[in-house]
């Protein structure tokens, strides 16, 4: 059973009141997979908000909120993409911000601000500092060298994900509008891959504005069952599956997939780090801050 990653990021207001009136109905514990925070601060949040008639609440198994009205499939959907965001803080990569968007073909999406930084994890992890310099190694050219580089010397890598879901093989289609950011494909298992691999192609030379079959040949798949997040390899003709476990895998899998580098920032300034960082920070603070067990020794410390 994966572990999930809560109580580790603040509740912005602003992020939260547009996931729930983009979304048409949003479970309330993919609200916390999503947002990665504390259950009890944002069933506070969400209770204000229905005092003030700001929102809806709705009960389907599960609890959901909602504004004028909700969609199952929508709600299904965002509940597997949340997983996506758990899977990229395993990693150490973080969520700066979030967003819900429609999509060409009607389904929502998540659009993720991501960042890392991969001289905090080369300077302070000696595994990841080994399987860095054995990635650089398996780099041919010395300009993909230089490229990867970047990632671990910088403080902050900084770039857009758009993650999407497939969960329905007969009803649903999916294809590439844009490769302005990375993507990534969720779906619930390996089943779903031949529907995916029979129409992937290099879309980067292509008006992609008409495209409705194809779909770009570096789509990052998270498997749902697995907890895997994996991009394809052609070898022989056929694509196999490669998959991510490190930060470093994902940093060797953008130098190897160039297609979204332009959305790529890097930077080496130390406080453009603390701004991206700041939702995790005001976390850190907020269980420092109350933290009761603590707080109710040193109050039996100082009586004693």
């Amino acid at each position: 059973m994966t572990t999930l990653f809560v109580n580790n990021r603040a509740i912005d207001s602003e992020e939260l009141l547009d996931i729930i009136a983009q979304s048409n109905g949003i479970y309330e514990n993919t609200l916390i997979k999503l947002l990665q925070c504390n259950r009890i601060s944002l069933e506070s949040r969400l209770k204000t908000l229905k005092k003030n008639k700001i929102i809806s609440r709705g009960k389907l198994n599960k609890h959901f909120y909602y504004v004028n009205n909700y969609d199952l499939k929508h709600m299904k959907d965002l509940d597997l993409q949340s997983m996506v965001v758990q899977f990229l803080v395993t990693i150490g990569l973080y969520i700066n911000k979030i967003q819900v968007i429609d999509s060409p073909y009607k389904n929502k999406q998540l659009y993720l601000s991501v960042y890392a930084s991969g001289k905090y994890n080369y300077n302070n992890d000696k595994v990841i500092k080994k399987l860095a310099n054995m990635r650089v190694n398996q780099l041919i050219h010395e300009q993909d060298r230089k490229y990867f580089a970047h990632f671990i010397v910088n403080e902050l890598t900084k770039f857009p994900i758009r993650v999407a879901s497939f969960s329905d093989i007969l009803q649903e289609k999916y294809y590439t509008t844009s490769i302005d950011t990375v993507d990534i494909l969720a779906l619930p298992n390996k089943e779903f891959i031949p529907a995916i691999q029979s129409n992937l192609a290099d879309v980067s030379f292509r008006n992609l504005e008409n495209n409705s079959t194809l779909i770009r040949n570096d789509i990052l798949i998270f498997l749902n069952d697995s907890n895997e997040l994996c991009y394809f390899v052609k070898e022989n003709n056929q694509y196999k599956l490669q998959t991510i476990p490190s930060i470093v895998d994902f940093f060797y899998y953008l130098t190897l997939h160039k297609n979204s580098k332009d959305a790529i920032y890097i930077s080496d300034n130390k406080t453009e780090y603390d701004n991206a960082d700041n939702l995790y920070f005001q976390s850190y603070l907020n269980k420092e801050k109350y933290n009761t067990v603590q707080l109710k020794k040193g109050k039996q410390k100082a009586q004693s």
